[in-house]
């Protein structure tokens, strides 16, 4: 059998098996950018405990730096302009780059399940979660096609990446879909080396990345349905969100995020 008879062959087995569980959807909001660092291990926590897959959409109530569990601030950030600017520096608990988010320029993605319900191979699930993204996506209008290992590209650029984490038998995969960015306020902030810029194989930023306002005539909103939909595939769901108890773990976690030991840990 080929590569994309397999593919399509385990996405029919997927699609059975996902159409008799009921997922939570947790309706979208801004967060403040340390509650929602935590919510994504509450959000592992979960459904470790109950066996119900959840599906997020979230934004960011402001400026934010997002760096990665053994980045160094100094080396990616310029502090000062962070500081003057009040732009709020988070660091995760998991790896990665760091990147740069705004209210209205970014929208986050997260799907959250037990590994049992999706592939052994995290590059089999990137290409089935993106891919259903790129589907929206196209149906919008936009060229967008899934890119291996875990980006959604246009001919234009990218506008999403992806990352994977697997802990107590949960698949957390989650993204960033860029709905407007700025290049000159980004590039304020962030401080890449030259290295890093060569790696990308781009003499400029622009020409690395899109965004979905440069792309389509889809708003803000839109683009958070879309996702949504993209997600779920019209597969049984209940919306509800976060409870009591979730959102006090998330504040108890969001403070220690907030301490300078560990944003500056590594400095």
């Amino acid at each position: 059998m080929n590569r994309i008879g397999g593919m399509r062959q385990l996405i029919k087995a997927l699609l059975s098996h996902w159409s008799n569980m009921r997922w939570r959807r947790v309706p979208f909001r801004r967060y403040d950018p340390y509650v929602k660092t935590a919510l994504n291990q509450v959000s592992i926590e979960r459904v470790a405990a109950t066996g119900q897959p959840m599906v997020w959409v979230a934004g960011w109530d402001r400026k934010t730096v997002n760096i990665g569990r053994s980045q160094s601030i100094e080396e990616e950030i310029d502090p000062d302009y962070a500081q003057t600017n009040d732009i709020c520096i988070v660091r995760r608990q998991g790896g990665g780059g760091t990147t740069y988010l705004t209210p209205d320029g970014d929208i986050t993605w997260q799907l959250v399940a037990p590994t049992e319900l999706l592939p052994d191979d995290p590059n089999t699930i990137y290409a089935y979660i993106c891919g259903q993204i790129a589907d929206q996506l196209r149906a919008h209008g936009i060229e967008a096609e899934h890119e291996p290992i875990n980006d959604i590209r246009t001919p234009a650029g990218k506008l999403s990446g992806a990352t994977l984490k697997e802990q107590d038998d949960v698949i957390y995969l989650a993204g960033t879909m860029l709905y407007q960015v700025d290049p000159e306020e980004m590039f304020s902030v962030l401080t890449p080396d030259e290295e890093k810029l060569e790696d990308k194989a781009a003499d400029a930023f622009e020409d690395r990345v899109t965004a979905i306002e440069d792309e389509a005539p889809i708003s803000y909103e839109e683009t958070i349905d879309l996702l949504y939909h993209a997600l779920l595939r019209s597969r049984p769901s209940e919306t509800r969100g976060w409870t009591d108890e979730e959102q006090k773990k998330a504040e108890k976690r969001a403070e220690e995020l907030r301490q300078d030991k560990w944003a500056y840990q590594d400095e």
